[in-house]
C-alpha cells in the first residue's frame, strides 16, 4: 500500500493532507493477509518528519479459541507513526518515505494489526465451543454426551453427594 505524498514533502513545516484509504484485500507482510484496509489519516509535516495519525479499520482471517472454526475478524486501529524523510537507512530504524515520494504503509500497519489482534479471538461472545467428550461444535447442535463423569474411582465419592 504505497501512497505519493510528494506534494507534502514540498511543503512547509505544519502543512497536512488527508489520505483516504480504501484497499481492497491485500497481502501485508508475509502470513498477514487482510480482507480490506479503510480509514482515513491526516499527514503532518514536521521539520524531518512526517506524522501520520488516524483510524482504520480492516478484517483479518483468525480461528476461534473455544470452537475452532475459522472466522474474519474485524478490527478497528489507532495509527499514529512517524516516517521519517529520504534516508538511505535510518539511524533510529524508523519508517522512511523515498525518494520517489512514495509512503508505504504495509509496515507499520501490519504491526498495529500484530498489536491489535486479541490473544483469544472469539468468532462471537456466546460462543458455546466444543464438547469435552466428543468433540461436537455446541454452537451447531448440542451432544448427547453424559455429564456424569465415568471414572470408577470416583464412585464411593459420588455415593456421598446422593
Amino acid at each position: 500500500m504505497r501512497y505519493n505524498v510528494s506534494a507534502l514533502l514540498k511543503a512547509p513545516v505544519g502543512a497536512q493532507i488527508m489520505l483516504t484509504v480504501d484497499e481492497g484485500q491485500h497481502r501485508i507482510a508475509e502470513g498477514l493477509v487482510v480482507e480490506y484496509v479503510r480509514g482515513t489519516l491526516r499527514l503532518t509535516r514536521t521539520d524531518q518528519r512526517v506524522l501520520a495519525q488516524g483510524r482504520v479499520e480492516t478484517q483479518v482471517p483468525a480461528e476461534c479459541v473455544r470452537c475452532l472454526e475459522p472466522f474474519n475478524l474485524p478490527l478497528s486501529i489507532r495509527f499514529e507513526e512517524l516516517f521519517t524523510l529520504f534516508p538511505a537507512s535510518p539511524p533510529d530504524k524508523t519508517y522512511h518515505i523515498g525518494e520517489d515520494g512514495y509512503l508505504n504503509l504495509d509496515k507499520p500497519l501490519a504491526e498495529q494489526i500484530q498489536l491489535t489482534v486479541p490473544m483469544q479471538t472469539l468468532c462471537r461472545p456466546d460462543c458455546k465451543g466444543l464438547c469435552s467428550q466428543c468433540g461436537q461444535n455446541l454452537n451447531e447442535e448440542t451432544c448427547h454426551c453424559s455429564d456424569e463423569p465415568d471414572d470408577p474411582r470416583l464412585a464411593a465419592l459420588r455415593t456421598l453427594l446422593k
